[in-house]
C-alpha cells in the first residue's frame, strides 16, 4: 500500500489473494483502529472506500521491509532440515 497512497479494498484483494474477504476486511479494521491505515469512505453511488497509510503506518514500513528481507535470505536455511529428512516441500 504504501506504493500508492491509497487503495480500494479490490485492489488489496488482488495483492493478497491468499487472504479471504473476511481477513482481509478484519486485518484493516484492527489497522484503522490502531492508526496504522486511514478509511475514506466517499458519498457515492456505488459506495467508494479507499485505504491509505498514516504517518504512524509509514514508519513501520522500513521496519517491515528489513524482516522481509531477512526472512527471504534465511528462508532457504529453513528448508534444509526438511531436504536433509528426504521431504519434498
Amino acid at each position: 500500500m504504501h506504493e500508492k497512497e491509497s487503495m480500494r479494498f479490490s485492489e488489496l484483494k488482488k495483492h493478497f489473494p491468499l487472504l479471504s474477504d473476511t481477513v482481509l476486511s478484519s486485518s484493516l479494521k484492527e489497522m484503522v483502529r490502531d492508526d496504522l491505515v486511514q478509511r475514506k469512505s466517499y458519498n457515492e453511488v456505488p459506495m467508494r472506500v479507499e485505504y491509505s497509510l498514516t504517518e504512524k503506518g509509514k514508519s513501520a514500513v522500513p521496519i517491515l521491509e528489513s524482516i522481509f528481507s531477512w526472512a527471504a535470505v534465511h528462508q532457504e536455511e529453513n528448508l534444509c532440515p526438511l531436504r536433509q529428512r528426504g521431504d519434498k516441500k
